[in-house]
């Protein structure tokens, strides 16, 4: 997978930036649905786009409901679907919700996919959900997390479950251009209201001077992200944390026999790349 290179510029209103990154990723999306790095043929053969331990800390999720917030155009959640779950994607971008729906006709998967913000979902859905599933490259688009965790945990039942996989917010710290050789310090850990805006040439699937964009990212540590979970009334089972990722998200990211990239070997000591996180809605 190529990086796209990324040139930070002063933000504009802030009130237009979600707007603008609906628009960024309703362009990705025609480039996601035919790029290799999301391999729609290989999904459609039977690959399962979750990672190895997904399954195995979320459980079997046979005949549970699932909501997958911000599902892009739902390989994810389709693959739950594959598992048994009752499915349900949301995302902002009109592209990608008719795009999911698109491929789960054509895998032949029953969901249900609705287009919208994930902090603006109906009051009807409320309570509805065994399982609120957020999965990796979904936190950093959102402007405000407390707002985003209590969105969550009203769509759960009690005893319903929120599942997190996600990029560590240490990862967004570091320069992420092409060029980049190393972890290098660039953009903040802790958030700042106002957002980092970037010139976003190519996609994270390909890296091409033809495709150039907007976008507009915010921070959230660790710390902020788990405490929101917590604020919004969930009780927090476990928090893990880990060295590697699924794909190539930095440019010098080794890959190594079991399939995952992690600090190349130059590189002394570990950074956490990715994180998972499990609450429960308590009963009653």
């Amino acid at each position: 997978m190529r990086t796209p290179r990324v040139r930070t510029r002063a933000p504009e209103d802030p009130g237009r930036c979600v707007e603008r990154n609906r628009d960024l990723w309703d362009t990705w999306t025609g480039f996601h649905v035919t790029s290799g790095h999301y391999d729609v043929q290989g999904f459609l053969r039977g690959r399962s786009t979750l990672q190895p331990f997904e399954p195995a800390e979320l459980g079997d999720v046979t005949g549970r409901s699932l909501i997958h917030l911000q599902c892009h155009f739902g390989l994810d959640t389709l693959s739950w679907a594959r598992r048994g779950a009752r499915v349900t994607g949301v995302d902002f971008s009109p592209a990608a919700i008719d795009q999911a729906r698109k491929l789960a006709q054509e895998a032949d998967l029953r969901a249900q996919f609705l287009c919208a913000r994930v902090d603006e979902l109906p009051e009807s859905l409320d309570g509805s959900f065994d399982i609120v599933y957020v999965s990796c490259g979904s936190v950093v688009w959102l402007p405000d997390i407390a707002r985003w965790a209590r969105s969550a945990a009203r769509l759960l039942a009690p005893g319903g479950v929120l599942y997190v996989t996600e990029y560590h917010p240490v990862l967004h710290t570091l320069d992420f251009d092409d060029d980049a050789r190393e972890p290098v310090l660039r953009y903040p850990y802790f958030h700042r209201p106002e957002p980092i805006a970037h010139e976003l040439h190519g996609t994270y699937t390909d890296s091409s001077d033809d495709v150039t964009e907007s976008g507009y990212t915010w921070a959230h540590s660790l710390g902020s992200i788990v405490t929101s979970v917590v604020d919004a009334g969930l009780r927090l089972e476990f928090l893990h944390e880990f060295p590697s990722a699924q794909f190539a998200v930095l440019p010098y990211l080794e890959r190594h026999e079991d399939g995952r990239y992690r600090l190349p070997s130059h590189v002394e000591g570990e950074l956490p790349l990715l994180f998972t996180l499990r609450a429960v809605r308590p009963e009653g």
